[in-house]
């Protein structure tokens, strides 16, 4: 049997900046998954089931990458305001 993907677990880690309880949960999938595909009647599987998982996979990996894509932004956004901030303070000094 084809282990669930956690995603709305992973979701609700990376939206409260858990990313280490993301990572972990990702790994134990992981880790189900390869033993599901280690049993002997994993031959007997539906294809399908594995296909909507690997689907699920990749989408939960654009959503992850989004995220982190979103906040390299906002820091980037927030060093170039700190920067702004420096240069009116010299400025005004």
């Amino acid at each position: 049997m084809i282990p669930a993907l956690p995603a709305d677990q992973v979701r609700a880690a990376i939206a409260a900046d858990d990313w280490e309880l993301a990572g972990a949960l990702l790994r134990e999938h992981d880790a189900a998954v390869a033993a599901a595909c280690a049993a002997p009647d994993f031959v007997h599987a539906p294809r399908e089931a594995l296909e909507a998982l690997l689907d699920a996979q990749r989408a939960l990996a654009d959503e992850i990458r989004a995220a982190r894509d979103e906040a390299l932004r906002l820091l980037e956004k927030l060093g170039q305001d700190q920067r702004g901030a420096r240069a009116w303070q010299k400025a005004l000094a």
